[in-house]
């Protein structure tokens, strides 16, 4: 995890980490795009219910965006 997880609460720390896990070990680029989106709309729930303050929901956008990145990147190489 990250400083963007470290002040959630640990129900929601246990569902980004499931999420970032689904990003990581994706097999096809639609799979990591379709985990990333699913990553948006948990943030955005979260911040919808009042589970997290908006500035907690962009670190973990923040969080959820550059993983989603980084994985795309290695399937765009070829080097996964």
């Amino acid at each position: 995890m990250n400083d963007a997880t470290n002040d959630l609460p640990e129900v929601v720390r246990r569902q980004v980490k499931k999420i970032i896990s689904d990003i990581e070990f994706a097999g096809s680029m639609i799979l990591v795009v379709k985990s990333g989106a699913r990553a948006n709309g948990f943030v955005q729930g979260l911040i919808c219910a009042g589970g997290i303050t908006a500035d907690q929901g962009e670190a973990l956008d923040e969080y959820f965006d550059l993983a989603t990145e980084k994985k795309l990147k290695i399937l765009a190489l070829g080097l996964s």
